[in-house]
């Protein structure tokens, strides 16, 4: 085998462990993903998925690095020159969209509370590494700097609009019957009432 056909190969094989892993874990949880698993549900053996991850958590680490990364990308950046109230409506439909792309996947990993997955998504409590949110505070500073929000704590006014966006997503993909234009309607209600809040 080629060492471009081989790359590939190995590629094609550790996208399938964490497509599998993805999926074990929209479907049972977080707590259910194993090696063992992995294992069974691909066919092959242990040592293969080893070549590839040193440990359940590396692979667990992967998922949830693929979709924060999923999720950074739906987000604009500070200095993409919309204006704070726009950014932030912007950051909450490119959230919620990002989220609702793989729902039972988010949901599994948002509501599950080991200290591994809360490394990645703990927003109320330490905030080192987490670029969405530090956007979203430099947004609303850059409101307040310009005149168009009341000042505030901008931390814990980030963390209260993050809050109350997950309060909804979660209800939208726990009642999944809900229609795309009810879905519409009630997130840019949400955002109206958090900007509104913002305001001077």
């Amino acid at each position: 085998m080629s060492r471009t056909r081989q790359e590939k190969h190995s590629e094609e094989v550790r996208s399938r462990i964490l497509d599998i892993s993805k999926r074990i874990i929209s479907e049972e949880g977080v707590a259910a993903l194993s090696i063992r698993r992995i294992t069974k549900e691909m066919d092959y053996s242990a040592g293969i998925v080893y070549h590839y991850f040193k440990s359940k958590e590396e692979i667990l680490s992967c998922v949830l690095r693929e979709g924060y990364q999923r999720i950074l990308r739906a987000i604009p950046r500070p200095d993409s020159g919309l204006a704070p109230d726009e950014a932030i409506r912007a950051a909450i439909k490119g959230y919620i969209e990002a989220a609702l792309s793989c729902p039972f996947e988010y949901k599994a990993v948002m509501l599950d509370s080991s200290p591994q997955v809360l490394a990645f998504t703990s927003v109320l409590g330490s905030l080192e590494n987490r670029p969405a949110f530090s956007a979203l505070v430099s947004t609303l500073e850059a409101g307040i700097s310009g005149g168009l929000f009341s000042p505030c704590d901008t931390t814990l006014t980030a963390q209260a609009i993050w809050s109350a966006m997950f309060g909804l997503l979660i209800r939208l993909i726990i009642e999944g019957n809900v229609t795309p234009e009810r879905r519409s309607s009630l997130i840019d209600r949400q955002i109206e009432i958090i900007l509104k809040g913002l305001r001077l």
